[in-house]
């Protein structure tokens, strides 16, 4: 299952003004932290359209609220690593 990049909205500053993610292991870390919660985003989406369906969903307002959070979490993560590997076919393509 994709791992949750609502995450990236979700980050802290801490006082020094990195992200609390981040200073704790770095950009493993961070990223690690960003698809979990883009997984916890995708996840509760899925489970708020099967309330929806099965007639136990509170309103559709809410459902559709949580569909568009998880769908554009999703759209930033395939453009982030669409960036990535365009970045390193930039490096791979540099000559030495």
């Amino acid at each position: 299952m994709i791992q949750a990049v609502s995450a990236v909205g979700g980050l802290t500053a801490n006082s020094s003004g990195t992200s609390a993610s981040a200073a704790s292991g770095g950009f493993s870390s961070m990223l690690g932290h960003a698809l979990q919660t883009l997984d916890q985003s995708v996840a509760q989406a899925e489970q708020q359209g099967i309330n929806l369906a099965s007639g136990t969903a509170p309103n559709i307002a809410t459902v559709m609220t949580t569909a568009t959070k998880a769908e554009l979490a999703v759209d930033l993560a395939v453009q982030v690593r669409n960036r990535a590997i365009s970045a390193y076919n930039q490096m791979m393509n540099m000559q030495i």
